[in-house]
């Protein structure tokens, strides 16, 4: 019978992305032989082991994600005065794992503009895998519209997107109407929730989602009319009414772009802690299989 070995990782300080990929590649030939196994042809114990270091491996598997995740958090700061300002622009940024300064424009927005522009692909990738076929052909076309320069159309199908994540970390069950300014204290319970890895603080999480929220509640989201100023932040009441009086431009998609990414990035959080935590389940059940086999065979 093949042995299963633990897996050891080596760190790279706050970065565990080689760990991950290592990691992801050994979890799936494992899992191939694990479910190809005739437990009747085999020795029980040796199955119990295996099984049991498999899911060890699986549960360093979600905890290195989740340091991997709260390690770019440290780089955040979203405390500061350059990114307050803007945050108050419609920005939100999810991994800060860069640094811009003005170069050739005078403010730090044009340069953010440009920077996501520049490596759109990076930050913005072609697949992003939603669970629904409907928002991941919306967010491939908006990807293609973008490119194209059509931002009204971007825009206007990176809406539902919006929603359909947002619905997804505030784990809606579709038993009642889905109204999206009435889930916001269900995302916050979900990003709250999120064990901590290594005594990293949460609050970058927290802040995050609470930006989102107040964005879509009191901008993207929020109720506006034709009399109303135009809006700075784009407004998707005034976009789907057609009552926009400026153009839609390269930042509102990039910003909607950035909505997205916060969301998705989040959910991914979420699921990695919601497994792990499964997994420590299945870990449990298969020791208390393993100290059942020790006691029989003592009987015997």
């Amino acid at each position: 019978m093949k042995k299963i070995i633990p897996y050891s990782a080596v760190t790279y300080t706050l970065d565990y992305s080689k760990n991950i990929l290592e990691l992801h590649e050994m979890i799936i030939e494992d899992e191939k032989y694990i479910l190809g196994l005739d437990i009747k042809q085999e020795d029980e114990k040796d199955c119990l082991i295996n099984k049991y270091i498999h899911f060890r491996n699986k549960h360093l598997y979600y905890d290195l994600i989740l340091r991997h995740e709260f390690g770019k958090s440290l780089l955040g700061n979203w405390s500061s005065k350059i990114y307050e300002d803007l945050y108050d622009k419609g920005w939100v940024m999810y991994r800060q794992d860069y640094s811009l300064t003005p170069t050739v424009h005078n403010d730090i927005e044009h340069a953010y503009i440009d920077f996501f522009h520049i490596h759109f692909d990076t930050y913005f990738p072609t697949h992003i895998s939603l669970d629904s076929k409907i928002a991941n052909n919306n967010y491939q076309q908006c990807r293609i519209a973008y490119f194209n320069q059509a931002y009204y159309i971007c825009a206007q199908g990176l809406f539902p997107v919006i929603e359909y994540l947002h619905k997804v970390v505030g784990k809606f069950d579709g038993s009642s109407i889905f109204k999206i300014k009435e889930n916001f204290d269900k995302t916050k319970d979900q990003v709250e929730s999120i064990t901590q890895p290594f005594k990293t603080n949460i609050d970058f999480y927290v802040k995050l989602i609470d930006n989102v929220n107040f964005l879509i509640k009191c901008h993207i989201f929020s109720k506006s009319i034709e009399n109303d100023d135009e809006p700075i932040i784009i407004n998707r009441n005034r976009l789907s009414h057609g009552i926009f009086t400026r153009e839609i431009s390269k930042k509102d998609c990039l910003q909607l772009f950035s909505i997205v990414m916060v969301l998705k990035g989040l959910n991914d959080i979420i699921e990695a802690d919601n497994r792990r935590k499964l997994i420590v389940k299945e870990l449990k059940h298969i020791e208390l299989s393993l100290q059942k086999f020790q006691k029989e065979k003592k009987g015997d």
